[in-house]
């Protein structure tokens, strides 16, 4: 195998490599301790006292995190060419592989990740907009999750209706904060000097969260304000409703598939070694617990002796 078909195994995810998963997982593996390592010393950079005691050795583990996400940056962009083509994408030839890979999502949560480093080299950077883009590099866990990828299914297949909701919301959000601001402007000039000014009460009473900061104090205002309490109850629970019913529904479809397997598995009679292997890849393919898994085995199995009875 050459080494650029070595490279988009080692860096694919353990579940997708073949004779390289173990070196995949244990990749994966120390990746995300860096990760960890280098967002807690971004962290640690912030208290008081600490950077002078650990200046030194914090900048180190900035400068070697950097690097080894550089070269895990090359070599991904160079390694996705011996990759699968997408269904969606029109990429034939390597360049045109790598040039796709680099405008995914995970490429440039990845480019983020380094490029503030070298831009702050040649650019005088504000150390606190630096931070900013430096803790982004925990979502690069985000490709070794599976529960974090199934996130973002849900997100992409419920998008439509989720900016329909989003878009009442505002709506609603608009029409509380002009409401309040006629009603309570002549008793309270300077907390409701403006409808945009309004806008914060709004969003903070329909979110239920109530900071007091800004309170109604007119009868018609309290009596306004716990309605639009109840209606942000009502009305917030929207995307989260949509939200874990798409997620609910990716889980059973994962279900379904790796019943499908068992099935097709269990068509030549009892089960292999070669086949709890197979369903055990399908299962960690599929982000499946282990212990509900196994039940599915046992049930079907179960199923397919009846049958044959």
């Amino acid at each position: 195998m050459s080494f650029r078909n070595a490279c988009y195994h080692i860096l694919a995810p353990a579940s997708e490599a073949h004779e390289y998963k173990k070196s995949s997982k244990l990749f994966d593996m120390l990746l995300i301790v860096l990760i960890i390592v280098n967002v807690g010393a971004m962290m640690l950079e912030t208290v008081p006292g600490i950077p002078a005691i650990l200046k030194h050795e914090l900048h180190v583990i900035e400068v070697v995190s950097v690097l080894i996400f550089t070269i895990e940056y090359v070599l991904r962009v160079y390694s996705c060419a011996s990759g699968p083509n997408r269904p969606a994408s029109q990429a034939t030839t390597p360049w045109q592989k790598r040039w796709a890979y680099i405008k995914s999502p995970m490429a440039l949560v990845d480019l983020m990740a380094i490029l503030p480093f070298y831009l702050s080299i040649f650019v005088a950077f504000d150390l606190r907009i630096l931070r900013v883009f430096r803790v982004l590099r925990i979502l690069k866990i985000g490709r070794y999750s599976r529960s974090m990828q199934t996130l973002i299914t849900v997100l992409r297949n419920e998008s439509h209706s989720l900016i329909a909701a989003i878009s009442v919301l505002l709506l609603f959000t608009v029409i509380a904060a002009t409401c309040i601001y006629y009603i309570e402007h002549t008793a309270q000039p300077n907390v409701f000097s403006s409808i945009p000014a309004s806008l914060w009460w709004a969003l903070v009473t329909l979110t239920t969260v109530g900071y007091g900061d800004a309170v109604p104090v007119t009868a018609l205002g309290k009596v306004f304000g716990g309605l639009i309490t109840i209606m942000g109850i009502c009305f917030y629970a929207l995307p989260a409703g949509i939200l874990s019913s798409s997620y609910t529904t990716q889980m059973q479809l994962k279900r379904d598939r790796f019943k499908d397997t068992v099935r097709s598995v269990l068509d030549d009679g009892e089960l292999s070694k070669r086949d709890v292997h197979h369903l055990e890849h399908v299962r960690a393919l599929l982000d499946l617990d282990e212990e509900e898994a196994k039940l599915i085995v046992r049930l079907l199995q179960h199923h397919h002796k009846s049958l044959d009875k």
